[in-house]
């Protein structure tokens, strides 16, 4: 049995006090903000809100995550492959229902296509032989000879959420050789690619205590390199679950101080430390807030394609953004065909060196958090100050799974917050 680690829910909005300081300021609002004070509070408010906008509406069964396992043409599918991957995808699907569940999301579950009790694979033996046709930079050539085959079963890959398992590495005793696409890429909540490796070596109960001590030898971008066989384990069934977070639209993010009490972040480095409490080498991984929202809309996990095909049409009538206590307060109010159930406010910094702000790409974006009033009014705080210039990348999450991102810029030198370029862009956001 799975042992369970406490996890401290982190205060994502202001304080009661805060609250009513800034609210006496201006009377735009009667809404409760004290009500919605702590994560678990957000929670229990978003899944009351999702579930209203369901029982509107008849809603069918949702989507299911596609799982194709790709091999080469003069090869078969590496040893046991369906066993070990019905293994490996029940156990991603249990990390995701447990971290929800944790903070306070239910029974929300990664919805799997089965056959015969375990995982369905659907298996595309490719055009090439292993003569190196296919390598780390093949991804676009795997997914198109996945999409024609998938085809004849009448499933569309434009429309899916696909998970490629790639059967293309070799071993040779205790080496390894991996050199299949590793990534994931062009996902919404109605589509996603990613592409990750398989091996003989693969297997759920290398995440645990090894006795025999067995090291194997991995070669990848580079010369072979030495792996415990539980190291070598948690970076590629870690780098499965985070590689099917960004197939989920999920971007990278880094957890923020508080968080960090719980472990490492999945979409930062979390695919280098999964299960290692497993092993009581650390902490392990865990699911932020911010990614768990936009997971318990997307729908192969709401269990609903309810308007997943409609893009929400999204105003903001008022908005603005104040530093105090030692934190941005962005503050606003939107209007949108499709109700959005949260607000989140990726807070990145610039990386030294670089001209332009990486977009969903950068490991240091803290999230944080807000749910809509009756009036859809948000108040997000934004803690974790650093020096340097940053973008903020202000995401709604519709009650459909989609989302609309707003961009604002500020500087924080010498400690002192520059909010000109933010205020600008806000106007903009106001005029359009």
């Amino acid at each position: 049995m799975k042992r369970l680690v406490p996890i401290i829910l982190p205060f994502l909005l202001l304080t009661l006090t805060q609250f009513a300081r800034e609210a006496k300021k201006d009377h735009r609002s009667s809404f409760d903000w004290s009500s919605v004070n702590t994560q678990s509070d957000q929670a229990e408010y978003i899944l009351k809100e999702i579930k209203k906008w369901h029982s509107e509406d008849p809603v069918d069964k949702g989507k299911k995550l596609r799982v194709v396992y790709f091999y080469p043409k003069d090869r078969k599918p590496l040893a046991n492959h369906i066993e070990r991957w019905d293994k490996i995808m029940e156990d991603i699907q249990e990390f995701f229902s447990t971290e929800m569940r944790k903070l306070g999301y239910e029974k929300s579950k990664l919805s799997l296509e089965k056959e015969n009790g375990k995982i369905k694979l659907h298996e595309v033996r490719g055009i090439a032989n292993d003569d190196g046709t296919y390598s780390y930079k093949s991804g676009n050539r795997i997914y198109n000879e996945v999409s024609k085959e998938l085809a004849k079963k009448g499933i569309i890959a434009k429309d899916e959420t696909l998970l490629i398992v790639c059967g293309l590495s070799k071993t040779d005793g205790k080496k390894v050789q991996i050199y299949s696409p590793y990534y994931g890429m062009g996902a919404n909540h109605n589509k996603g690619i990613c592409f990750v490796a398989d091996s003989d070596w693969l297997n759920i109960d290398g995440l645990k205590v090894d006795k025999t001590n067995t090291k194997i030898q991995v070669k990848e971008h580079r010369g072979y390199e030495p792996f415990t066989l539980a190291r070598f384990n948690t970076t590629y069934i870690g780098g499965t679950i985070h590689e099917l977070g960004h197939g989920l639209s999920l971007p990278h993010n880094l957890a923020t101080k508080l968080e960090s009490s719980n472990g490492t972040a999945l979409m930062g480095a979390g695919n280098y430390t999964y299960r290692q409490e497993w092993r009581e080498e650390g902490k392990g991984s865990f699911l932020t807030n911010a990614h768990a929202i936009r997971l318990l809309t997307h729908p192969v996990f709401s269990g609903t394609s309810k308007a997943a095909t409609l893009n929400p049409k999204l105003s903001i009538g008022d908005m603005n953004i104040k530093y105090f206590d030692d934190n941005l307060h962005l503050r606003g109010q939107i209007s949108s065909s499709i109700p959005a159930v949260a607000m989140i406010a990726y807070n990145d910094g610039e990386n030294k060196g670089q001209k332009k702000y990486q977009v969903n790409n950068d490991y240091d974006a803290t999230t944080w958090t807000s749910v809509l009033s009756p009036d859809n009014e948000f108040w997000i705080k934004i803690g974790d100050l650093k020096e340097g210039k940053h973008q903020i990348r202000l995401v709604s999450v519709h009650a459909n799974g989609a989302t609309t991102t707003h961009r604002i810029h500020y500087s924080i030198i010498d400690g002192k917050p520059k909010l000109d370029r933010a205020n600008k862009e806000i106007k903009g956001f106001l005029s359009s």
